[in-house]
């Protein structure tokens, strides 16, 4: 598992940002591990994720 580092509470991050930030990395390493071809387009809100879409590419041969 990653660590935020860098990204304390004291620089204006709430605890509920740094668990979903937490998350996504921890996502996103599960991602490269499965050789994930595609994109991810995150979204902010407010400084906090606000949504993730994952786009794909099939590979046809």
């Amino acid at each position: 598992m990653l660590s935020i580092q860098g990204f304390p509470e004291e620089k204006g991050l709430k605890p509920q940002h740094v668990k979903r930030l937490k998350q996504l990395i921890d996502t996103m390493v599960g991602l490269i591990e499965n050789q994930f071809t595609g994109s991810l387009k995150i979204n902010f809100s407010q400084g906090s994720i606000g949504r993730v879409e994952k786009f794909e590419e099939i590979l046809k041969k």
